[in-house]
């Protein structure tokens, strides 16, 4: 008899924190504190009950106001020394919406993100049927400055597109600022996929049924945990965002050719995309964030070599978002694709959410400058390092 496999593990326990907590342009880093206390104890249910928990996280309100570079690295300051206090590892300092960036630089935002490696931060760059060509603008100069500083700091900062509050996978999440509340991710490619190799679906319907069945097994446990854990320590339940994040070694593409029957960029990626997405979808309420297959082309090797092989550009991965996903995650970009091009990617991907009102985001891995213009080089242990593919 198979050994059934492990239960996913835990991605994110998430507490979005009230607009309270940042009360007249200061933060109350003791509140936050009091809050990364009780997250980090509800996590801990879930620890006692057998699951492992990967990261416990913070999310401020989203910004909607003129922000002042002063009031951005004050709000970054608390929030730090609140997770410090707490333990909490990590943090989401806000997503800017429009008219959010007015009062900012770039290199406001990209100071802050390089001085504190704990905290993340997007920028809203369509919301409804709009699209703000000039958040399109500022969001594609801090990537820009980031790929400066850092090799990995784009990692922490995206461009989100109609993504709603009370998300829990960064770099996009921020609380609708009404009281504190928990929502929670799994990394369930793995079961996912053990799931797959062991019943091959004949069929997308079949494929359709084999997601939703494996995470509902997977799902109902740990909420049944958490909202008695928010109940207990005064805190909402959110809900689950039940995109499955991939592991080092599960990724959600091998899972996709296997459900249905294909090698990921073929045709009948787009069907199975959306066959999976259905399941998705169907697995579980109440369902916050994305809601959809994430496809990270550097945390999915057999996405990177798809990339690397050029059956995998920016252009198709949006097609399969189309479908069902969460835009450009971890697209890799050489160190001299110019700042208009950057920019050009954002809005494809902003236009898209915009017209199908689809929650998508833009995670891109700009190499700094002079790098090797070959092969990336990042050092992020969950990365898959690649050729870029030749032109």
């Amino acid at each position: 008899m198979t050994a059934a496999p492990p239960a996913a593990p835990v991605r994110a326990v998430t507490l979005c924190l009230p607009d309270a907590v940042f009360a007249r342009g200061t933060v109350d880093a003791g509140a936050v504190a009091g809050y990364g206390d009780r997250v980090v104890e509800a996590a801990g249910e879930l620890v006692r009950a057998g699951r492992e928990v990967q990261t416990v996280r913070l999310s401020a309100p989203a910004l909607d106001a003129p922000v002042h570079a002063d009031l951005l690295r004050e709000r970054a300051a608390g929030l730090v020394a609140g997770c410090d206090r707490s333990g909490v590892g990590s943090a989401s300092l806000a997503a800017l919406r429009p008219p959010a960036p007015a009062g900012l630089e770039p290199s406001d935002v990209a100071d802050v993100l390089a001085g504190h490696p704990s905290l993340f931060l997007s920028v809203v760059v369509a919301e409804g049927a709009e699209v703000d060509d000039h958040a399109v603008g500022f969001a594609a100069s801090v990537v820009g400055e980031l790929a400066r500083r850092d090799v990995d700091a784009n990692f922490r900062f995206a461009a989100v597109a109609n993504l709603g509050p009370n998300a829990p996978l960064f770099p996009g999440s921020y609380g609708d600022g009404g009281p504190a509340g928990v929502s929670a991710a799994l990394q369930s490619a793995g079961p996912l996929l053990a799931r797959v190799r062991e019943a091959r679906p004949e069929g997308l319907a079949a494929a359709t049924r084999l997601t939703r069945e494996c995470l509902r097994d997977e799902l109902a446990p740990v909420g049944k945990v958490l909202e008695s854990a928010c109940g207990e320590r005064g805190l909402l339940f959110h809900g689950f965002d039940p995109s499955p994040a991939c592991a080092p070694d599960a990724g959600i593409a091998e899972f996709l050719e296997l459900a249905g029957g294909i090698r990921f960029g073929s045709p009948g990626t787009v069907a199975t995309c959306a066959a999976v997405t259905a399941g998705i979808r169907s697995a579980v309420r109440p369902v916050v964030g994305y809601a959809g297959l994430m496809l990270p082309v550097l945390e999915d090797r057999v996405l990177a070599r798809a990339w690397q092989e050029g059956r995998l550009h920016a252009d198709s991965v949006l097609a399969y978002s189309s479908v069902c996903g969460a835009g450009l995650d971890t697209v890799p970009l050489p160190g001299s694709t110019p700042e208009h091009e950057v920019a050009a990617i954002i809005r494809d991907m902003a236009a898209l959410s915009a017209r199908w009102a689809k929650p998508l985001s833009a995670r891109l891995m700009l190499a700094p400058p002079g790098s090797d213009p070959r092969r990336t080089g990042f050092r992020a242990e969950q990365v898959v390092n690649i050729d870029y593919p030749s032109v």
